[in-house]
Formats: C-alpha cells, structure tokens, sequence
C-alpha cells in the first residue's frame, strides 16, 4: 500500500452503535432545517433546507453508520475542505459553511433547485455552439482557481457542471478531489471518477495533477459539441471497453460530426484531448484563452490538422483495416487491369441511366423534391421545441409529425443522441393516438440506440414496460426485464422493481417524497398500474386522480396518459 492511503473496507463507525436516523422534512442538523430532498449521490444526500434567517441553502449531508467506509468519511472530509479553500470563485458552487453535529457530517452551499446539469439542460434545449464554447472557458478558468490553490478535480463531466437560473455555469462536487501536495485515501492503482470522462493516465490507476482535469473537460466538450464521445465506446459500453479506449484509441475529429467547427477550435479541442499528458496544455488558462482565440477567428497555439496529420490519424485509428483494404485494392487493381474499357462504359451507361431516373422522379414530385433536409442540428431542435408544443396544444398527431422530422435531420447529422430525444416524444405521442404497436417501436429504438443518455435509456425502458403492462403483456415485460435488467436510477429503479412486484407498493409510496418533483407523478402511475395487476380497482382510480389533481392544469408528461386511462375507466 502506497504511502498515505487507507484500506477502503475500513470501518468508520463502531459496529455495537445504534444506527443513526436518516434526515427527511422537518429535521434540524446544526442551525440547518430541512424541507425536501433534492437529489441522492454515491456518499451523500442533498436536502434543500433554511438556515435560522430563513435563507433556503442546499444541504448535502454524509451519514457515519454501520457499514461506512473510513475511506468514503475521508473523501465527504476533503470535500468539505476543498470547497471551503474555493468558496470565493464565481463559477464554483458557494459553500457557506460545514460541520459535523453527532454521525451527520454536512455542507451548507448556494441553493441549486432551479438550476440543472449540462447533460440536462443539452437535452431539454439547443445550445449554440459559441455557447457551450463560451461555457466551458468559464469551467477552465474555474479548473485553474482550483488548481492554483493545490486541488484537482479528478471527476469533471456533465452532470458535476451546473447551470443555473441565469446560464451561468458552476462546477460542483468536489468529492473525489485530491490535494497537489498531499496524500490520496486512494489505493494505488484503483480509479477514482468516471471511466467515460478519466484521462488516460487515470484509467491506468496512476496518480493525476491537474493536466487530467483539462483531458476531462475536453471530453465534456467534445460531447457537448457533436453529440458522441470522442472514442467508439460509449455510455452503454462495458467499463472494460471504455477503459481500454481512454488508454490507447486516439480521438475522433469533431469535425467529422458538426461541419460548423472550425480548425482552430478542433485544433484546441484535440490538444486537449492528447494522450500523453506532455502534449497537453500546460494548464487550464492556457486551455481557455486558445478557446477564446478561436471564437475570435484568431490563430491559436494548438496544431492544425494538415491533410497529411489526417491520413496518420486514420493510419494510427484503423491500422487492420488499412491494411486489409490495401491488400484487397492491390488484388482487384490487378483482376481488373485487362477490363478497364468495359468498365468506363458501363460506369458510362450507369450515370446516364442515374441521371434519367433522377430527371424523371424530380418531374414527377415537382419543387418539392428539390429540397434536402439542412445538417444544422438546430434545425432538428427547432421541430422537437415545435413538437412539444403541440404535445401541450394536446395534438399529438400533428406533434409526432414534428419529432419525425427531427429525427430524420439528426439521423443526417448522424446525431444519435438528438434522434434518441426526438423518438422517446414519438413513443409517448404514437401512445396517446392508441398506435401502442408503434410506440413500443420507438421505445425500443431509444433503448437500443448507444449513444441515448443513459437517464433517457431508463426513462424508455420503464415507459416501455408500463404500456406492456397496461395491455396485460407480462411475458414480454418479463423478457424486457431480462434483456435489459434494472436501471441504475434510484427512482426509476425503484419504479421498475415496484411492477416488477420486487418492492411493496406501500414502500415505494413512502418513497415518492424523496424522489425529484418531476418524477413523483410518473411514480403515481406506476402505483396504478400495480394496483391494476393485483386487482385493485379502487386504489387504481385513487392514484389516477392523485396523480391528475397534482399536474392539473399542467399537459406535462404523464398527465395526459393518465389523462386518458382515467377517461377510459370512467367512460
């Protein structure tokens, strides 16, 4: 064991004391009164709670207990000790104190219930490119404050950045941070983050500096940008795969995927996505200020990708298959060397026969036919926001129209993620026209599609087995259940167990509180639906209206589900 590292089976907390109470509303810690839960993390909770002046703070809070690790009280210390040193940054969360009162560590911050992830904010509405740009220089320059006062990150991606009410970023959870200068509570060679967003020298196990920081934030930028990873794993891969891909696949150009990138700011995106940690920026400001200069057209410090830059990359990205392809076009240049003049003629024939086609199916569809769908991803958001609002106009014939159409545009752009958003809306409008075969299409090509977001995935899958359920297919809401597993959600998967009949429906109700507010009605649906398969009719209609009373008037899905299964019960 490496020299100022702890066992991470270490008890923190005596076997023989009573187990402490788990906060909910109306509990005081401190001068820290708590009103609701906001969220759950891998160590901690975090409540939205008022101090003695009435002030609304978010509370994240550890609990020591049985089964605790020293190792995870270590990591809940030093966050609470990173955040105190960056309190001042304006894109950093605002801590406003911490402390310890009886097993019930805390972290007093800025209140963050109106504002939501970048992964969230992605998904609900279209950025601009000069806007995620503009973003990410304030998260460097955020990584730099930190980094300047002896803390690195080690777990920067898009659900630690925050946006809040007014778009300004701020980068959150400090939990895994290690001190430049100190000792880690990490094993030697065990990994600290998220595989998807590490380095590749922490996917190696090795000690990081700040240099990780910035390949992570690259990361987040790369997806941000185009939509994919800057590798072929992706968020349904396994670990093992993403790992080795960190390690040794080189990165993908983001030109590839959005044509409105432009060499300077792909230069500065690939430099930070270097593998050697050498090639990188020298830190985070030098990241930010390149940035800067390429959204001012200015010239940049990182290299340009040269015409000859991209056939090595292509060389070094599919080595086998470069040379299999050589070997196969040697074979057939010399197989075909004696038929050159038949083959320019029928090359010949097979364009004049292309063009008549083309002519004839142009006269035929009129001006029409002329039009090609335009590769502006903003083009394919602008139909899912017009579908939306006609989901909320109650028209979801016309609204599926829309989310067609946005599929089609980012299925152009080859923009898995955005059809994955615009399919999901298709399901739940195809759902509400009684066209359940087709919804259960969609569902599943959102399940399938790997580079959906994982929470969408989720979402899908538990939409997926509600509708089998509510036409009484248990079989195949079994096999579903099989083939996919359960979610990793805490609420969705506490959902999926609840008609999978592995939770009591009572539990799961006394649950619904701590589940975020846009859930609880979805949560509602699932206790119908369980009431439904047990023979229940009674407590059905109950949560139905319940769930009805507490969206009115509001078109939000699920109301108008539930909506119509009220409608259809009580003609």
């Amino acid at each position: 064991m490496a020299k100022g590292t702890e066992p991470a089976d270490t008890t923190a907390y005596a076997e023989d004391m009573p187990a402490p109470t788990y906060p909910g509303p109306g509990f005081r810690i401190g001068e820290y009164l708590i009103k609701e839960v906001l969220g759950h993390g891998a160590m901690a909770t975090v409540y939205l709670a008022t101090d003695i002046t009435g002030h609304e703070v978010a509370l994240k809070v550890f609990v020591e207990g049985p089964g605790v690790s020293a190792t995870m009280l270590e990591r809940f210390r030093r966050e609470a000790e990173a955040s105190k040193k960056l309190r001042r940054h304006p894109h950093i969360v605002t801590i406003y104190a911490t402390g310890k009162e009886g097993p019930y560590q805390y972290i007093a911050m800025e209140s963050i219930k109106r504002s939501k992830t970048v992964e969230a904010a992605l998904e609900s509405m279209p950025m601009s490119l000069d806007g995620i740009v503009e973003l990410i220089i304030k998260i460097a320059r955020a990584l730099q404050y930190a980094h300047s006062r002896g803390i690195v990150h080690r777990d920067v991606k898009p659900t630690n950045i925050m946006i809040d009410e007014f778009g300004e970023p701020l980068l959150a959870d400090f939990g895994v941070a290690s001190f430049i200068d100190g000792p880690t509570c990490t094993m030697t060679g065990a990994l600290t983050g998220t595989p998807l967003y590490m380095s590749p020298e922490q996917a190696r196990g090795e000690r990081v500096g700040p240099l990780s920081d910035i390949y992570s934030i690259g990361v987040v930028l790369f997806e941000a940008v185009t939509g994919v990873l800057p590798y072929s794993a992706h968020h349904r891969s396994r670990v093992r795969e993403v790992l080795d891909a960190v390690k040794h696949e080189p990165p993908r150009r983001p030109r590839l995927f959005r044509r409105e990138i432009t060499p300077n700011l792909e230069a500065v995106m690939l430099k930070a996505l270097e593998k050697d940690p050498v090639d990188r920026y020298p830190d985070a400001e030098a990241f930010a200020v390149d940035l800067e200069r390429a959204l001012a057209g200015r010239r940049v410090s990182a290299h340009h990708f040269s015409r000859i830059d991209y056939l090595r990359h292509l060389m070094r990205r599919y080595r086998q298959t470069v040379v299999s392809v050589a070997s196969v076009v040697t074979l057939l240049c010399a197989l075909l060397l004696g038929f050159h003049v038949k083959l320019v003629h029928a090359r010949f024939e097979g364009l004049l026969h292309l063009a008549r086609f083309v002519g004839s199916e142009r006269a035929r569809q009129g001006p029409a036919a002329q039009w090609a769908p335009s590769q502006d991803t903003t083009r394919a958001w602008y139909d899912i926001k017009r579908g939306r609002r006609a989901m909320l106009a109650g028209d979801f014939d016309k609204a599926a129209g829309f989310f067609s159409m946005a599929v089609e545009v980012s299925r152009e752009m080859g923009d898995k993620r955005t059809v994955a958003i615009a399919q999901l809306e298709q399901a739940r409008c195809q759902l509400m026209d009684r066209h359940n075969g087709s919804s259960l299409q969609h569902y599943q090509s959102v399940i399938d599609n790997p580079d959906a977001p994982p929470i969408l995935v989720e979402t899908a899958q538990l939409e997926y087995l509600m509708l089998l359920l509510i036409q009484n297919d248990k079989e195949e809401a079994y096999e579903l259940l099989v083939r996919k597993g359960i979610p990793r959600n805490p609420a969705i998967q506490d959902a999926v167990d609840c008609v999978a009949g592995d939770l009591a429906p009572t539990e799961f109700l006394s649950r619904i509180p701590g589940y975020p507010p846009d859930f609880q009605n979805d949560a509602l649906l699932v206790l119908a639906l369980r009431a439904m398969m047990n023979g229940n009719m009674d407590d059905y209609r109950s949560y139905l209206r319940e769930a009805i009373q507490r969206s009115s008037p509001s078109m939000e899905w699920p109301a108008p589900l539930v909506r119509q299964l009220a409608a259809d019960m009580d003609p």
